[in-house]
């Protein structure tokens, strides 16, 4: 229980519970704590982490409803943690799209963007292609594309650095412009991305 009080430097540097402390407890203390940890699914993903460990039916169920209804952050949490399970790739993919168009870095899109990359398909592609219209996401957007069509050793190639910085520059002329280089190495008609922004 002490390591569940989270001040801001375990907050800051993302220290998680004991889990190793809570995999010992047996018996009703086992069954208190994954109580008090339901009654929290809502609140950090270290709760998460905590019902997942615990690997009762009951706690996974809660991870499960955190991914389906919870906060766009403990969705996309929840959707970084549970395992490959067909029941809820559909929820997956939902959290990580409502993820790119919605997230900002304090509050999921590094899980979204990891999500991305990891569990690419043709509807989450199209939601990094938006996103990258984004300026609060659209480096990192373009980066995940340009390693997802080939044209980048790693999710985040620092070599191509540079180019990716113009899509969050403060200059919108070169913002589009620098979109437009991206979809054509991709292969894709940036036409439709652009107007759908504009028009948003």
């Amino acid at each position: 229980m002490a390591s569940t009080d989270i001040d801001y430097e375990r907050w800051h540097d993302g220290v998680p519970y004991d889990l190793e402390a809570l995999a010992q407890i047996e018996g009703e203390e086992r069954a208190e704590i994954e109580r008090w940890l339901i009654g929290r699914a809502n609140e950090d993903w270290r709760d998460l982490d905590g019902l997942l460990a615990i690997g009762t039916v009951r706690a996974k169920a809660a991870v499960v409803g955190q991914l389906r209804r919870g906060t766009l952050e403990q969705r996309l949490a929840a959707a970084r943690r549970l395992a490959p399970d067909p029941a809820i790739e559909p929820d997956r993919e939902r959290a990580v799209i409502d993820g790119l168009r919605e997230a900002e870095w304090v509050t999921g899109l590094k899980n979204a963007l990891d999500l991305a990359v990891s569990s690419a398909n043709p509807a989450i592609i199209d939601a990094l292609f938006r996103a990258a219209l984004r300026r609060s996401c659209a480096v990192h957007a373009a980066a995940a594309l340009a390693f997802l069509h080939g044209h980048a050793k790693e999710a985040f190639d620092w070599d191509r650095r540079p180019f990716f910085l113009q899509l969050n520059d403060d200059d919108p002329a070169v913002r589009i412009a620098a979109f437009r280089a991206l979809c054509r190495e991709c292969g894709v008609d940036p036409e439709p991305y652009i107007r759908a922004t504009l028009a948003g």
